[in-house]
């Protein structure tokens, strides 16, 4: 231990260069901790973005995760250039202000799209879940009896 105190008393720019270096760890660690490129996130779902209709000019915010959730339901392939519906119009002319965002957002559903197309070609759709009956109830519309009758 002394040894090492005597070399950063006649190098103390080897302290500050482990300080340092120390320092740029830390803050990488911290910001791939925090940061998340998940498209999905929860944080990123609930996060507002702003949209705007091009026929109208009308602006609007809705969380990330509702815009998402609108262009999956459209068809099969999302065309770039229909934005979501203006409620005003019914007119798909709502883009987010981010052109780039909003381009990416698009080829990554498409794609995302195009794999389940290509992964579920030919195998058997899973049949609709069908309602449970409601307790005590039989098949065929009747009522069970009452097990207290009265």
């Amino acid at each position: 231990m002394d040894r090492l105190r005597e070399f950063l008393q006649r190098s103390p720019w080897a302290g500050w260069l482990f300080a340092g270096l120390i320092l740029a760890a830390s803050v990488v660690v911290y910001l791939s901790r925090t940061t998340s490129d998940d498209p999905y996130n929860a944080d990123r779902m609930r996060e507002m973005v702003t949209i705007k209709f091009t026929d109208t000019g009308d602006v609007i915010e809705m969380p990330r995760g509702r815009l998402d959730k609108e262009l999956r339901g459209r068809g099969d392939t999302l065309d770039p250039t229909k934005g979501i519906i203006n409620p005003k119009t019914g007119e798909p002319t709502g883009f987010l202000y981010n052109k780039r965002e909003w381009e990416t957002m698009i080829e990554r559903i498409n794609a995302e799209k195009k794999e389940i197309r290509e992964e579920t070609r030919g195998k058997a759709v899973p049949p609709a879940p069908r309602p449970q009956p409601a307790p005590g109830s039989i098949p065929g519309g009747d009522t069970a009896p009452s097990p207290n009758p009265k």
